[in-house]
């Protein structure tokens, strides 16, 4: 047989809760496409993104990196392109390379066609490095300089066009990621004839989200965005049966991050909770066998067991290769270091900081930037993390263990925890920093005084 294919498929804000194939906190989402792979792959509750905000979670995506060794730390920051990637990877293996839609670690401005030297390891690149205008939008595409393409129609149905042409042409090993926008907001760009399958009226909202009709309206458009993207993952799914090319190719469905869609009364990402570190994690394809994986496998572990799965060498600083788990249906890791290495945008504006954690398939534990224990949820008695046990006294013991435990996974990391201002120092990212503050934030900015040379 010859070496495999991988395409990957990532939902932009796309929760873990929120799909068809999960038991117990699904509630109602319609995930047909999805589901299949579930059935007949590794259908992984315990996905994970380490820092749940889109720059900083692609860039552990591709490196095998946690943010404060990818230097992504916050979004529009840029990815160096001296490391190594997933794409350059198996680049370097004989693969021919495709990425199409966001990319969003090319620095700013966020509207721009993405240079080779910015996306290390990616042959072929058609999109726009941010954008989420989901409907009538435009993308860029050419190999030296760009060409500006207008387009008419529901974003997520062109990329897939696009996603086809580029399968259609493939006579060797590749690798091919489809990065779709929605289900990311604003979710009324969802075209009204995709909104039906979900009428208000039949709406539930979860145990840890204030109810009223704005908010089921929300998480119906929500919905309804993960129903679209999954019919495109089916597109894909079947072109690859047309071509003969299924048999041998690896598909994974996930997503950068999670939505805390009014959940705890948030939203958006960068926060601890479920909604924002739970992502979706289907790997499907030869050498996986259907079954249904205790434990977590991040996103920052993608990269080292994909290439692990192929027989290559894994990358990465702190994401493990898990390819022999899956190969033989054991379970995978048990804890992840999670956390907000920097706080921007609207984390910082909802008062979520800096902090670290670690999840397990029992517990999430966090801690701020100043040393104190934040939450402590016990996972498994409350699934939607409504009893938080560092508010009680009587769970101290389980507090400090917690703490202590963190303490040593940070150290295992080579994380120092530092506040963002000397992060962003350390990693030689004030002027990028500075540079995404006065273009996003305006009068909002938070600039840091540039380090003199020493």
């Amino acid at each position: 047989m010859t070496a495999p294919n991988v395409v990957v498929l990532i939902a932009d804000q796309w929760r873990g809760q929120d799909q068809g194939w999960l038991d117990g906190r699904s509630s109602g989402v319609r995930t047909p496409n999805l589901d299949r792979l579930a059935a007949g792959g590794a259908a992984i509750a315990g996905g994970c993104s380490s820092s749940p905000v889109c720059g900083p979670s692609r860039a552990s995506l591709l490196t095998g990196r946690l943010p404060h060794q990818h230097g992504v730390v916050a979004n529009d920051l840029p990815l160096s392109p001296r490391l190594e990637t997933l794409g350059t990877a198996l680049a370097g293996a004989g693969y021919r390379t495709g990425w199409i839609g966001k990319w969003h670690l090319a620095g700013l401005p966020r509207d721009k066609w993405v240079p080779p030297a910015a996306r290390p390891g990616i042959e072929h690149w058609v999109g726009v490095d941010c954008s989420h205008d989901h409907v009538d939008g435009h993308y860029y595409v050419g190999a030296e300089s760009p060409t500006r393409v207008e387009f008419t129609g529901y974003e997520p149905e062109v990329q897939t066009d696009l996603a086809l042409e580029f399968l259609g042409e493939q006579n060797a090993p590749f690798f091919l990621t489809v990065s779709y926008n929605p289900p990311h907001d604003p979710y009324d760009s969802v075209p009204m004839h995709l909104r039906t399958g979900y009428p208000i009226e039949r709406m539930t909202v979860p145990p840890n989200t204030p109810d009223g009709d704005e908010q089921r309206e929300v998480q119906r458009l929500y919905w309804s965005a993960i129903t679209a993207v999954d019919t495109q993952i089916g597109r894909i799914v079947a072109e690859l049966d047309r071509l003969g090319l299924r048999g041998n190719t690896i598909v994974v469905v996930t997503s950068d991050h999670g939505d805390m869609l009014g959940a705890h009364g948030l939203r958006a990402k960068q926060s601890p909770y479920a909604e924002a570190v739970r992502v979706p994690m289907v790997i499907n394809g030869p050498g996986v066998p259907a079954y249904r994986p205790a434990g977590l496998l991040g996103l920052v572990d993608l990269a080292p067991t994909l290439l692990g799965l192929f027989g290559l060498p894994p990358i990465g600083a702190y994401g493990r290769d898990l390819s022999d788990r899956l190969r033989v249906g054991g379970s995978l890791r048990q804890e992840l270091v999670v956390g907000n290495w920097v706080s921007f945008d609207n984390g910082y504006d909802q008062g979520i900081g800096e902090w670290r954690g670690f999840v397990t398939d029992e517990l999430t534990y966090a801690r701020t930037v100043d040393g104190r224990p934040w939450l402590l949820f016990d996972d498994r008695e409350d699934p939607w993390q409504l009893d938080n046990l560092v508010a009680d006294p009587a769970s101290s013991g389980r507090v400090a263990e917690a703490d202590a435990r963190l303490t040593a996974l940070l150290a295992e990391a080579g994380d120092a925890f530092l506040p963002a201002d000397r992060l962003l120092t350390e990693l030689g990212q004030v002027d990028d920093w500075n540079a995404r503050e006065s273009a996003l934030r305006g009068d909002r900015a938070r600039l840091l005084p540039t380090p003199t040379a020493s």
